[in-house]
């Protein structure tokens, strides 16, 4: 990302820490301060990639663990551990299911009127090393990383009498994702995206997430967590 955009990420990061905002009862999306979020996440995703000028569709599935700790009112920090797969649909080749790990943040900054807004940046990585094609295994190792960075707008009063703490929520994603190949490399050809998800918790221990990603990447992850 270019230097004008990290300074723009940047400025949104500290409005959203800053400790003069009057903020909510609650925060919408986060574990709290003090408190542990564990979640179990599972993600379909396929994006365009470029390897060498050709385009090459890469789909991925994954399930994992995040580990969420509050360290402010409205600031996560997260880890996450996993296992992943891989598969290039145009060279019909797909790998072993193999260990994936990540680390983030996530920030959220309530409104009145039940809506809020919000910020994520989440980094992860893994290495892949045996494919199969047409039932033949092949050893061809795949250093991979992907950045994702989000800026959401939602809100928790759409649905009322009884009112449910259901929040919908929309927002922009800059994404990237490279794969070193053993005589080139693939990077993601779109990296500017757009999300819509829906979230409910319960007491404020249990909660439920569903996301749908579209033009950078095309995803749905599904999310389940409780908060200590």
């Amino acid at each position: 990302m270019n230097r004008k955009g990290c300074g723009v990420l940047g400025a949104v990061l500290g409005l959203l820490l800053s400790g003069n905002m009057a903020w909510a009862d609650y925060n919408p999306m986060l574990a709290g301060k003090g408190h542990l979020g564990v979640s179990l996440e599972s993600e379909l995703s396929s994006r365009d990639m470029k390897i060498d000028g050709l385009k090459e569709r890469e789909r991925v599935a994954r399930q994992s663990v995040e580990l969420a700790y509050g360290v402010i009112g409205n600031l996560d920090l997260f880890v996450k551990f996993g296992l992943g797969k891989i598969e290039f649909e145009e060279a019909d080749t797909s790998s072993q299911i193999r260990p994936l790990t990540g680390i983030g943040l996530r920030s959220t900054m309530p409104f009145g009127g039940g809506y809020f807004a919000g910020f994520s940046a989440q980094y992860l990585s893994g290495k892949v090393s045996k494919f199969e094609q047409n039932s033949v295994t092949l050893t061809m190792e795949d250093k991979w990383t992907e950045t994702d960075i989000r800026l959401l707008a939602g809100s928790k009063d759409m649905i009322k009498d009884p009112e449910p703490d259901l929040r919908f929520y929309t927002g922009l994603r800059f994404s990237g994702r490279t794969d070193k190949l053993p005589s080139s490399t693939a990077k993601q050809d779109s990296s500017m995206g757009g999300v819509i998800g829906v979230d409910y918790s319960e007491s404020k221990i249990f909660r439920f997430n569903v996301e749908l990603g579209t033009l950078d990447r095309s995803n749905i992850l599904i999310r389940f967590g409780i908060v200590f």
